[in-house]
């Protein structure tokens, strides 16, 4: 998948290496819009392509492609595409390309494919997770009861089936008009669903989030699903224990118990934890909602953040709830008032972990990625801070992508605390021995562009390649392949000292490496630095941490670095400190 990063469609950035297949998805109407220019530019492209025998595949919105509609060139192919592929389809092909083909004999029952006929691609390729995710449960717990993994295979095909199951007639009765519909028939499926009042409603959206639970949280999330669907600021804790203590609690003793209502949605509770018995019907009921009721997106997004653990993560089933309903809708504008309210409910690590999944989703990553790419911009605090910790995350499996929203974000920086995140994410990145010269190939690049003026992405990461060894020796002197220069860069650090002040510790390092035997080289490219003076005030406070090291003859690199310089009155009269080893 091609990354754009850009604000319009540019020919020059699209990639071409040897034997390489790309996808370039053009959705958004303001960012992606192509003209004639681009596409006479895409004829040259597609001649360094074929050349390469590599191809490119643009995948394009009705919209945007009516921007060019009568002007595309004969040589450029056009597909279009009137229907989704079949759901069946899709989910044959992403099983055998995730090498699990022994799932596919399941796909042959009548009952299994009649349920997915109708489903969208989105839903299909979920329903392969699924399978697999299931597969790997049931053979785990066979071979814990010493089974045979293979005699589980009936139970497996039972199970495949409550995952296609639709659920859609019995919520459709579940969640009808309570006011005009109190007495429903019976559907083909089950002989006693009912309306839900609301209430009940709320206590099954509550559980379909949490997935299973204690009863008392599950109660606590659905009372505030009310409080928030009612328009009340339920996110202060006081404010919520004072109304509780107010409230006229008869109506409750003369109402069904709790258990009693739960075991009416179809739920287990054990122990005092709550589950529904069929493992998808809370996710179905989760996109029914947001289907049906429009109207209430805004306060759902806002009560599902609310449901966040501290500290969440991908695992958090609040957040995979957010993730399954803007995944399976295609709704990416959801992004942003997930952003929003996470802000202002304290609740940022829920945003981060969405952003994050969102973006490793094959069908909002590309989208995810955008949002995090304009962001970058944004000087918000809080939104820096949220682009920071979500690109650091995805160092590890989206480095590109991910470094050119920190490089954003840090010439752009807010304050010293988001520049310290930026190069804590840097410091990530340079430790990681995979990633090392690639990174340092990338700050090359950065400085070369940013000529003699330099960055602050470019001072923060010299100095995360400062930090890095290899054999006990500073990676960035003696290290092969492409690096920033290393005298430009410590003059820019050394003449910001303020806010660079950890370079004076990481040239100490480099004195000391290998036993001190660095130590002449290593002075030597900071004499050179600060040959052109990089501040009287910085010079005399680098002079003084200097002296704090001693080259093997008994001398302080501070002194020596003060010789180099000749004499200067004003850095006479400074104090410098007394040599140590």
């Amino acid at each position: 998948m091609v990354e754009t990063s850009w604000s319009h469609p540019l020919a020059s950035k699209l990639p071409a290496q040897v034997k390489s297949a790309y996808v370039l998805d053009l959705q958004d109407s303001d960012r992606d819009r192509i003209n004639r220019t681009f596409l006479s530019h895409l004829e040259k492209h597609e001649q360094t392509l074929k050349k390469n025998d590599s191809y490119l595949v643009i995948t394009i919105t009705p919209e945007i492609w009516s921007y060019v509609a009568g002007q595309v060139p004969a040589w450029l192919k056009v597909v279009r595409l009137s229907s989704y592929p079949q759901a069946l389809e899709v989910t044959r092909k992403h099983l055998t390309a995730h090498g699990h083909t022994s799932l596919l004999e399941y796909l042959n029952d009548t009952t299994v494919q009649e349920n997915i006929e109708d489903w969208s691609p989105v839903r299909a390729v979920r329903l392969v997770d699924e399978m697999i995710a299931l597969q790997e449960e049931i053979t785990r717990e066979a071979r814990e009861e010493g089974v045979d993994p293979s005699k589980s295979e009936g139970n497996l095909q039972k199970k495949v089936r409550e995952l296609t199951g639709g659920w859609g007639e019995i919520l459709k009765v579940r969640f009808a008009d309570s006011a005009k519909n109190r007495t429903i028939p019976s559907t083909e499926s089950d002989t006693n669903v009912q309306v839900l009042d609301l209430d009940d409603r709320c206590l099954s959206l509550a559980l379909a989030v949490r997935r299973s639970g204690p009863v008392s949280q599950i109660q606590d999330d659905a009372q505030r699903l009310s409080d928030i669907l009612a328009g009340m600021n339920s996110s202060d804790p006081e404010k919520v224990t004072d109304r509780k203590r107010s409230a006229d609690l008869k109506a409750v003793l003369a109402g069904v118990g709790l258990r009693t209502r739960l075991n009416t949605l179809d739920a287990h509770v054990h122990h005092g934890e709550a589950k529904f018995k069929s493992p998808n019907y809370g996710e179905a009921l989760l996109l029914h909602v947001w289907d049906q009721y429009h109207p209430l997106h805004e306060r759902l997004i806002r009560w599902m953040v609310s449901c966040g653990e501290e500290g969440s993560t991908a695992d958090d089933p609040a957040v995979q709830a957010i993730l399954n309903v803007l995944a399976h809708h295609q709704d990416d504008s959801q992004l942003t008032r997930v952003r929003n309210e996470a802000a202002a409910l304290g609740k940022v690590p829920v945003a981060i972990a969405v952003l994050v999944g969102a973006a490793r989703d094959e069908h909002l990553g590309r989208r995810a990625r955008d949002f995090l790419y304009a962001w970058a911009d944004n000087k918000t605090l809080e939104t820096q801070q949220l682009v920071v910790a979500a690109c650091r995350e995805l160092l590890e499996d989206q480095p590109g992508p991910a470094l050119i929203r920190l490089r954003r974000v840090a010439d752009n920086a807010t304050n010293s605390q988001v520049s310290a995140n930026i190069l804590s994410a840097f410091n990530a990145a340079a430790a990681n021995p995979e990633l090392t010269s690639w990174f340092s190939n990338a700050v090359s690049e950065w400085q070369s562009q940013a000529g003699k003026t330099s960055s602050p992405a470019v001072n923060l990461g010299v100095l995360a390649l400062m930090s890095v060894d290899q054999g006990g020796l500073p990676w960035l002197l003696t290290a092969a392949g492409p690096k920033p220069d290393v005298v430009s860069a410590l003059r820019e650090l050394l003449a910001d000292l303020d806010n660079y002040p950890k370079v004076v510790d990481a040239i100490i390092r480099w004195l000391r490496a290998d036993d001190g035997r660095m130590y002449y080289h290593v002075l030597g490219l900071v004499q050179e630095a600060v040959a052109d003076r990089v501040g009287l005030k910085a010079l005399a406070q680098l002079i003084n941490e200097l002296s704090k090291v001693r080259e093997r003859g008994g001398s302080s690199a501070g002194t020596q670095l003060q010789d180099s310089i000749g004499t200067d009155p004003d850095l006479g009269s400074l104090p410098l400190g007394e040599p140590t080893a």
